[in-house]
């Protein structure tokens, strides 16, 4: 359902992707989207949880409860065409430190890029408007897709962590002095 990008001017944007910030209001599509994607036993699965099972007007509930907390910020992933691929946010918004969390929710946008150009998009944001000092995540090990698309974001490993179950955890961090601004912010 492609359609204009009327993205205000201050978006966080690079390549083709264009961040929406949460504070301007999700369209019901992008609300479907959000909570479809987190209902994906494999989106749930890479991100170490059971497919959500609550209802929609209660995953809006909940959502819209934890972006008043005002220690996130989240952002909807828009292509090209101004459609819906995901989200992504700085959560854990501490001092001059976040820590970044993404869902690719459209599946048949994996491999294309558009994760790395959001991520890329967010470091701008975070190192440039922001004035974070460092912005850090967590991946399982095995997700050998995520951690090079991060690490071509501009992430670098610095750690790994056991978790239950026998799974471990690759920590990763960019700090802005490592920051080449991609993406032409910064």
């Amino acid at each position: 359902m492609a359609r204009p990008l009327a993205a205000a001017p201050d978006w966080p944007h690079c390549g083709r992707v264009t961040l929406k910030p949460f504070a301007y209001g999700l369209s019901a599509e992008e609300w479907r989207g959000f909570w479809e994607s987190f209902r994906d036993p494999e989106i749930a699965e890479w991100n170490g949880n059971r497919p959500l099972r609550m209802p929609l007007w209660l995953f809006k509930r909940v959502v819209q409860g934890e972006i008043k907390r005002g220690d996130r910020m989240g952002f909807v992933i828009l292509d090209e065409h101004g459609d819906w691929l995901g989200t992504l946010e700085l959560y854990e918004l501490k001092g001059r430190e976040a820590t970044l969390g993404i869902i690719l929710g459209r599946k048949d946008r994996w491999g294309q890029g558009y994760g790395r150009e959001a991520v890329r998009a967010l470091l701008d944001y975070a190192f440039g408007t922001l004035g974070l000092e460092r912005v850090k995540l967590r991946t399982f090990s095995h997700n050998l897709r995520a951690r090079r698309a991060f690490a071509a974001a501009g992430f670098r490993e610095v750690g790994s962590e056991a978790l239950p179950g026998g799974k471990q955890d690759t920590l990763m961090e960019v700090r802005k002095e490592e920051w080449r601004a991609p993406c032409g912010g910064g």
